[in-house]
């Protein structure tokens, strides 16, 4: 696997724990900033013009897995069940903030950790398309209210009390202050597209197995990796953000027939990202694991009819 490095929030000037970098002390935070947005930048072009080929029969190979474990999962479930659609959350186990989620409580109708994703992925979308953030919390507000579905959330938000909106308003300007440190500009060239959808039908549409990109760059090409994806986590597990990133690389494999050429994952709660290659491990791995969890459904499906 390649190794990873992850990176500090530039105003901690300690020392880089890393074999690569040990030793290294960051400069000012001003001049830190432009360094870490240029790494990141660096580390996605890098080696852009030998980009790797991947077998092409790979992709062909892990739908034929995934559509064996989706039809047993259709039998098990029966004709009449409607389909069933599976995102990262159902997939890989885990609904929950972890401990490096903010320990925030705004509201008790909405999560502190839902309420500051959402707001802080609208933040991401903006800086990709405009390059700033003036207000972060009411710029969020502003391009979700032309969201229908974000609606009710919007209007939570705005009725809430004065010590709760600050909180809010405190850790969405933290985090967007992040985001800013970390996210380069990224030339209309490179094709910069937000809220990538996927949807990849198996067993004849009956299972969906569905994720959203934050950010894709880079123009697809036949039978070459050269498409890189950026995600953001905002909280929650470190080790599921990876992993639903190398879920959504497994889905991007199956919608073009090649893999992404790069994945980073910036984490705008404590400031630092990785970037790494996508490998036929990473897949192969994550179809293991999407395998085995089609499999569970489909035990519970079958005790679930023999119950009733």
């Amino acid at each position: 696997m390649v190794p990873l490095t992850l990176l500090p929030h530039p105003q901690s000037l300690q020392p880089i724990a890393t074999s690569s970098e040990a030793g290294m002390h960051r400069p000012s935070a001003p001049a830190a900033t432009k360094s870490l947005r240029a790494e990141v930048l660096d580390r996605l072009r890098d080696r852009s013009s030998d980009r790797p080929r991947f077998d092409p029969g790979l992709a062909g190979g892990l739908r034929a897995w995934l559509e064996d474990a989706a039809a047993d999962l259709v039998a098990a479930r029966g004709d009449g069940a409607a389909s069933l659609y599976l995102g990262p959350r159902q997939l890989l186990g885990t609904e929950n903030p972890g401990p490096s989620a903010p320990k925030v409580a705004f509201d008790e109708t909405y999560s502190s950790q839902l309420i500051t994703t959402v707001v802080v992925h609208a933040l991401f979308r903006q800086l990709i398309t405009t390059g700033h953030i003036a207000d972060p919390l009411n710029d969020a507000l502003a391009a979700l209210s032309v969201q229908p579905r974000r609606a009710e959330m919007v209007a939570h938000i705005k009725a809430m009390d004065a010590r709760s909106r600050a909180a809010l308003s405190a850790e969405v300007r933290r985090q967007s202050r992040h985001l800013r440190n970390l996210t380069p500009a990224f030339s209309s060239g490179w094709l910069p597209r937000t809220d990538d959808r996927i949807a990849i039908p198996l067993a004849g549409g009956r299972v969906v197995l569905g994720g959203v990109f934050d950010l894709l760059v880079g123009e697809p090409v036949r039978g070459r990796a050269s498409v890189c994806a950026v995600q953001i986590t905002s909280g929650g597990p470190w080790a599921f953000a990876r992993s639903a990133l190398h879920y959504l690389a497994l889905l991007e494999t199956l919608r073009h027939g090649v893999p992404p050429f790069r994945l980073a994952l910036l984490d705008a709660t404590a400031g630092r990202y990785v970037v790494e290659d996508t490998t036929e491990e990473h897949l192969r791995a994550m179809v293991t694991h999407v395998v085995n969890r089609l499999g569970t459904v489909a035990r519970t499906s079958e005790c679930t009819d023999t119950q009733s």
